[in-house]
């Protein structure tokens, strides 16, 4: 039997998350002692590697959590010859651009990608997958930090553009506001969710990345979206990022908007805010953002 701390050793899972899919998706069994102390067979830990590896190559965990070990392992092999993965084919295309600086090569790939996805799917397989392998390239020092930068930048680029043609905005759809706040740095998750949103018809304020909450709860009372999403990916989250959560947990206290908070920093601070209102939600991932918004927008009124 495996703890809890050498479980997230061996499959790389915070503990958070670990905690997250069992509770939301049921994906094992660990067995408690009398202390309530949780140990993990090997049959458990061989799941979690699987489901952790497929995760990280852009699998929704809500689509694979019920599956056992054979049926992984299947998506796995079968996986490795998919070409829309971005570590087949089209990735080395990518990788050997950044290489050689040639951004426009990078975003035309981007692009020839494109064509064969619908905005969900190109979201979930090709750009968060590759974000995720070019992060790594450069932790690995396989890139340099000036490369990955030219990525992103690309990768924000063409996301704007899809959805400044996406978007029209109208006081007849459901509304959507979207921003990290201080202390938190990290774009990529607020601006694929507006990517899927204005895919969905919906209107979006995009604020952006590190403000002020005061700031962006003055911006909610004025436009009154009918959801805000908070981006908080860094775990723990940010001394300053806790502070202002804590002005978002105070300001609900007295108002009903729905809030959807996304990232491990959100499932962090929800676990150790079990009293926050119940119209804060956490995303799990990018499909689970999907599914709300389409359940937002099959609401009246």
């Amino acid at each position: 039997m495996y703890s809890i701390k050498a479980i997230t050793s061996l499959t790389g899972l915070t503990p958070e998350t670990l905690r997250a899919w069992e509770r939301r998706y049921d994906c094992i069994s660990p067995v408690r002692s009398d202390s309530g102390r949780r140990s993990y067979s090997h049959n458990d830990l061989e799941k979690l590697k699987l489901l952790a590896s497929l995760t990280r190559e852009g699998h929704a965990i809500s689509k694979i959590a019920g599956l056992n070990c054979d049926d992984l392992r299947h998506i796995q092999q079968q996986g490795a010859n998919d070409p829309r993965r971005p570590d087949s084919a089209i990735f080395e295309e990518i990788v050997d651009a950044l290489k050689h600086y040639r951004i426009e090569r990078c975003e035309q790939l981007l692009k020839r990608a494109l064509i064969a996805h619908e905005p969900l799917d190109y979201v979930r397989n090709v750009l968060l997958p590759a974000l995720q392998k070019v992060g790594q390239l450069w932790h690995d020092d396989k890139l340099n930090i000036a490369q990955e930068h030219l990525f992103s930048s690309c990768v924000k680029r063409l996301v704007m553009a899809m959805v400044n043609n996406l978007h029209h905005p109208s006081r007849h759809q459901k509304s959507i506001l979207l921003a990290t706040p201080s202390g938190e740095p990290h774009e990529f998750g607020i601006l694929l969710c507006s990517l899927i949103a204005a895919s969905l018809q919906m209107t979006c304020y995009y604020l952006g990345v590190n403000l002020p909450m005061k700031d962006i709860l003055d911006a909610v009372r004025h436009l009154q979206p009918d959801v805000m999403v908070l981006g908080v990916l860094t775990i723990p989250p940010e001394q300053e990022t806790l502070a202002e959560l804590e002005v978002m947990r105070q300001f609900m206290q007295t108002n009903e908007s729905r809030i959807w908070l996304g990232g491990h920093g959100a499932r962090h601070w929800l676990d150790s805010h079990p009293d926050a209102a119940p119209q804060i939600k956490v995303l799990e991932d990018i499909d689970h953002f999907h599914a709300q918004c389409q359940v937002l927008l099959a609401q009246d009124g």
